[in-house]
């Protein structure tokens, strides 16, 4: 049977690797160390196989099409995604090995436990995936990652009480997989941030800021915005770092881009487990407290399911107001020690570019 061997948490703030220049020095260096730290938790447990609850930026999924949960089964995956490669400083793309046997497996799993989720193929990863990996440097030769979508970003979302329920349906899975597969669960997004992506709630619909006026036209469309727009992801970094410098969104909006308090209320009740408060989130209250960004707390929720509301260890919060992001770091610390045996995958020679 399927064996779990690590969970870890942590934020995906774009501005981690697409301007870190901007924050306090302490802040970088702390940040950096606890994604490092993180990635030696991985590289310890030595996983074959990463369950890794994720949300899409609209890299692959738009408001005209926009699944609740979606599991890619592809052997591959690649990030990140054109518009974001200038973005995030990255000038090759690495290609991720996907699982499309435990893919499938997980889908079957899923639906079994009544969770009606859409199969995609191959799919982009943007700073969902590709900041944490950045900064976590895993030397990991042999994984392979199976992307689990939640929806955080298109009203109607999943309730918190049903995301839990995911994350214990897909344990449920990974147990259920044949030889002792090692599996680790990874968890990214949030907490508290207002990200300038079009939110009806926040930025009124129809928005009447015209960079947001564009956004909303991406995330209904797709690409297609990005022949007439090709510089949007660019705009896109040039208002983050306005917004950060005003502590405001929208632009000219007065609102505060991180609520420290609350994400430390989170962080409380996730690290003791506590899967009553967990599952008793609303849609409201986060948005509310935590911003449209804060829905990717959605994951976490995931995750804590899948660890069976087991306590985890805080490893660092920092509010970083130039990222626009409370950044968040969490280890399950389920197994220190690992197996050997492993020579090709993400950091190796299978397949793999490497990330600059």
């Amino acid at each position: 049977m399927g064996k779990i061997v690590a969970a870890v948490g942590l934020s995906h703030a774009p501005g981690a690797i697409a301007f870190p220049e901007t924050a306090p020095p302490h802040q970088r260096e702390s940040t950096e160390k606890a994604t490092r730290d993180l990635g030696i938790t991985l590289e310890k447990a030595k996983p074959d196989v990463i369950f890794a609850f994720l949300d899409d930026h609209f890299e692959n999924f738009y408001r005209n099409h926009m699944p609740t949960i979606a599991v890619s089964v592809a052997d591959y995956h690649e990030g990140p995604a054109d518009q974001w490669m200038e973005t995030l400083r990255i000038s090759k793309k690495t290609r991720f090995p996907g699982n499309p046997k435990v893919g499938e497996h997980l889908i079957n799993s899923l639906v079994d436990e009544g969770f009606d989720c859409s199969r995609t193929g191959p799919v982009e990863y943007g700073n969902n995936l590709l900041m944490p990996w950045v900064l976590m440097k895993c030397d990991l030769p042999n994984v392979s990652i199976v992307p689990i979508f939640l929806n955080v970003f298109t009203p109607p979302l999943m309730k918190y009480s049903r995301a839990y329920a995911l994350g214990e349906a897909c344990r449920k899975a990974a147990e259920s997989l044949p030889d002792e597969t090692r599996i680790a669960f990874l968890c990214t997004g949030g907490l508290s941030h207002w990200p300038p992506y079009w939110s009806p709630t926040q930025a009124g619909d129809p928005p009447s800021d015209p960079f947001l006026q564009l956004m909303k036209e991406y995330q209904t469309l797709g690409k297609s915005v990005l022949k007439k727009h090709p510089d949007l992801f660019v705009k896109f970094d040039e208002y983050e770092v306005e917004m950060a410098a005003k502590n405001e969104y929208p632009l000219n909006s007065k609102h505060p881009l991180v609520n420290a308090d609350w994400d430390r209320k989170f962080l409380d009740y996730y690290c003791k487990g506590d899967k009553e408060w967990l599952t008793s989130l609303t849609y409201d209250e986060v948005e509310e407290e935590a911003g449209h960004g804060g829905h990717e707390v959605l994951n976490w929720v995931a995750m804590s399911g899948a660890m069976g509301g087991s306590k985890a260890k805080l490893v660092l919060y920092e509010p970083v107001i130039e990222w626009i992001c409370g950044m968040s770091y969490v280890d399950f610390e389920v197994e220190k020690e690992g197996a050997n045996g492993y020579t090709n995958g993400v950091n190796g020679t299978n397949g793999t570019n490497g990330v600059h």
